[in-house]
């Protein structure tokens, strides 16, 4: 996770993430607002018990809390084979700098570990993109990743990945309620160890709705449907981590946690414990919830 210090509407990025709204308030009220409700996070998280690392934001960067749209990490099937952490082209320019060598060593060094680095950064110069985690929602299991496309997640981007991971994929194309392409597949889409949650009726085209929904059927988990009202509410942007002794927390912003039904809440419970943070600002200003902020190692510990 990263504390951003330099938070801030991001025009560039506005042009594509139609969940971002310009802030009232000065500067400087947005950014010491938008760091408490980071710091908030992170210590909730500690306190269910998942280990969580935390790294500033030294160039002052308006998104730099999104890290998990630059980075992935990925822990082999095989014993015998090296992790991977992959760096990811971003559309905006002014989030290419969030792109921090230093934060790969120190995981590294935290997973005691030398994982191999594919770099796909270099996409940028084609204008092919792939924002990580945002466009990428991965059923680790199964070894397969959903895309909604997008300008944020193009075709040959997606290809090259997969090249690289040996993942399959499953593409669609998706609006929100105004009729707007959803920017990143996180929003519609979460995938935890026994449950999906998906908003299906984001998708515009009836041959990709059938083959989400199948999709995720086969995978044996339960499929929980939300609504186009609940995306915009950020019920899509939730994440199943572990605690250091294995118990499954399910993360998200207060906003979500109220906007998910009684009956939805209740659900998810009987399969762990809900960690729910206000970030309003966050979420107002940058267009990203609670999943969007963290980079997950695939690990306990």
């Amino acid at each position: 996770m990263i504390r951003p210090t330099g938070f801030g509407r991001d025009d560039q990025a506005a042009q594509t993430n139609s969940f971002m709204n310009t802030p009232t308030e000065t500067v400087e009220c947005v950014r010491e607002r938008a760091m408490a409700e980071f710091d908030a996070l992170a210590t909730a998280l500690s306190e269910a018990g998942v280990s969580v690392l935390v790294f500033e934001d030294d160039l002052g960067l308006p998104d730099s809390v999104f890290p998990n749209n630059w980075i992935s990490f990925h822990q082999p099937k095989d014993a015998d084979a090296n992790p991977m952490i992959v760096t990811y082209p971003m559309l905006a320019e002014s989030r290419r700098k969030e792109r921090r060598a230093e934060i790969l060593d120190a995981v590294a060094k935290f997973t005691h570990s030398s994982p191999d680095h594919l770099d796909l950064s270099g996409l940028e110069a084609g204008d092919d993109f792939l924002e990580g985690t945002g466009s990428l929602v991965l059923d680790r299991v199964n070894n397969t990743a959903y895309a909604c496309i997008s300008g944020r997640t193009t075709e040959d981007a997606l290809d090259a990945w997969a090249d690289e991971t040996q993942y399959q994929t499953v593409r669609f194309h998706c609006a929100d309620a105004d009729g707007n392409p959803v920017y990143h597949t996180n929003v519609v889409l979460s995938i935890g160890q026994y449950l999906a949650v998906a908003c299906l009726d984001s998708i515009t085209d009836p041959d990709e709705y059938e083959l989400v929904e199948s999709s995720l059927k086969a995978t044996g988990r339960s499929v929980m449907l939300i609504s186009l009202a609940q995306i915009a509410n950020f019920c899509g942007n939730i994440l199943e981590l572990q605690s250091k002794d294995a118990k499954p927390i399910f993360a998200m912003s207060q906003t979500a946690y109220e906007h998910f039904t009684d009956a939805q809440r209740e659900q998810i419970e009987a399969l762990g414990t809900i960690v729910h943070i206000p970030i309003p600002t966050i979420e107002y200003v940058a267009g990203g919830s609670v999943r969007c902020m963290i980079a997950e190692l695939g690990i306990s510990g």
